[in-house]
């Protein structure tokens, strides 16, 4: 990425990354839709090639950007939880998401969003039942794991295996688990890019389940094995994300 729009980036207001989302004319609209169309909808579209038409797509604006897509309005439908499209919610449903978020040292992140309670528990039957798959598959691609439960047992877990392990035979009430990926240049895009092909699988894998429909994870995977001619690169750690402070006037 050129220092200069990563600098923009970084310093952007509220209005800046609105132009940069909304202005075709904006220096950063196309870094933005890119970034945005490389790393959530390319390994989407992996799975259904339709994905852009056939899914909800939003985006909002705080002290940074964050660009997603969430399932279709009949998905939500025979739900107790909202449509987030109607409410402008994110308490329902499986989201893809892009954030910028300039004042965190990753700048970037992408990741796979679970919140609700038919969604927790299509996800828990997906690590139950398709366990050996997905622990090698965490293995190669290392998403850093979000909850809101303060137990300890999740925050000293040994390895992500012993975190999900913990995390399924607690309570949540908020139904809530946030599967991520940092980073802090576009130029490691395909880095992110392949973490969100995974994400794409459990994304397309736990709708089927929330939708009644038979497992058809097996299937997914093979479309993963596909695409990568058999195995799944392996990533490197995800950046930490930290606060960090921006001088108004960094060179």
């Amino acid at each position: 990425m050129d220092p200069r729009y990563y600098q923009i980036l970084r310093q952007a207001s509220q209005e800046e990354f609105y132009n940069s989302i909304n202005d075709p004319e904006d220096e950063l609209y196309d870094i933005v839709w890119d970034l945005f169309e490389t790393v959530v909808i390319e390994p989407a579209e992996i799975y259904d090639s339709d994905f852009r038409d056939t899914n909800q797509f939003r985006y909002s604006i705080n002290s940074g950007a964050t660009l997603e897509f969430f399932p279709d309005a009949e998905y939500f439908r025979k739900r107790i939880e909202p449509n987030p499209f109607r409410n402008n919610s994110d308490a329902a449903g499986v989201h893809l998401k892009l954030i910028l978020a300039p004042e965190m040292s990753c700048l970037f992140s992408v990741g796979f969003q679970i919140w609700g309670s038919t969604e927790r528990l299509a996800f828990k039957r997906l690590w139950r039942t398709h366990r050996k798959l997905l622990v090698g598959l965490f293995r190669r691609c290392k998403p850093m794991v979000s909850t809101r439960l303060s137990q300890p047992s999740l925050h000293h877990a040994g390895n992500l295996e012993e975190m999900l392990d913990g995390y399924f035979s607690l309570r949540d009430p908020d139904q809530f688990i946030f599967l991520n990926y940092s980073f802090a240049q576009t130029d490691d895009s395909d880095v992110a890019q392949n973490f969100m092909v995974v994400m794409g699988m459990l994304y397309h894998g736990i709708k089927d389940f929330c939708r009644g429909k038979r497992d058809r994870f097996p299937f997914w995977y093979s479309k993963l094995r596909e695409f990568y001619s058999g195995r799944l690169p392996e990533l490197p750690p995800s950046l930490p994300c930290v606060e960090v402070t921006i001088s108004s006037d960094a060179e």
